[in-house]
């Protein structure tokens, strides 16, 4: 399965993929001894080899963040940095300012994504969304400032962070709510970057288990 890996190598993808699932964080150190090796600096090597042949993501601090298994797609693993919260409503004052809440192992073959794409999570707070997006649920956002119509995205308001239906109209940029009890936010082309600016658009949405099972809101 592995054509282009050591014995060492599927030991390592096997060992970071039970780690990030668990949620938990080992060492170079630590990763050598469970490998009978010498020295940290030989699991380095080795890490950086899969990185090179795209079996495994590292952050900007070299963390790895993601397994990749391309033989085994649904055996994919990515550990999504939560970025906080977005209102499905009034916007709020209290959203995510690029602070991580936590890291959640996601199966990125559920997502049907790049596997080298920059995603990250954002829960959905109220009910303008519904019955797409519920309250509780974790979205899933691709990094971006400009996409198609009809896209759901989070947009960066005066007021906070939302997640809305992209529209493109004469002049001006609508961020429309699916439920129609909800009213909608109107900008002017020349307002974005100003008073509003898209961060993200959707690829996915977690349903939390509250909303699976049909439980009380």
């Amino acid at each position: 399965m592995f054509k282009k890996l050591s014995n060492v190598q599927i030991k390592i993808l096997e060992i970071l993929r039970s780690s990030i699932g668990h949620n938990e964080s080992l060492s170079l150190r630590e990763l050598a001894n469970l490998l009978d090796l010498d020295s940290p600096n030989a699991v380095l090597y080795h890490i950086r080899r899969l990185e090179e042949l795209g079996y495994l993501v590292r952050d900007q601090y070299g963390k790895v963040v993601r397994v990749n298994s391309p033989d085994e797609i649904t055996g994919g693993i990515a550990l999504l940095p939560l970025l906080g919260r977005a209102s499905c409503g009034q916007a709020l004052d209290h959203i995510v300012d690029e602070a991580t809440v936590e890291m959640v192992p996601i199966p990125l073959g559920i997502i049907n994504r790049n596997l080298k794409s920059a995603l990250y999570l954002i829960k959905a707070v109220g009910k303008s969304m519904e019955p797409k997006i519920e309250d509780g649920d974790l979205v899933v956002f691709e990094p971006g400032h400009f996409t198609d119509s009809g896209r759901i995205v989070v947009a960066r308001t005066q007021e906070g962070f939302v997640i809305k239906k992209f529209k493109e109209i004469a002049g001006q940029y609508l961020l429309e709510s699916i439920n129609p009890q909800f009213g909608n936010l109107v900008f002017n082309k020349t307002d974005e970057g100003k008073t509003f600016n898209i961060d993200g658009v959707a690829i996915g949405v977690f349903k939390s288990q509250r909303n699976l099972t049909g439980g009380d809101k």
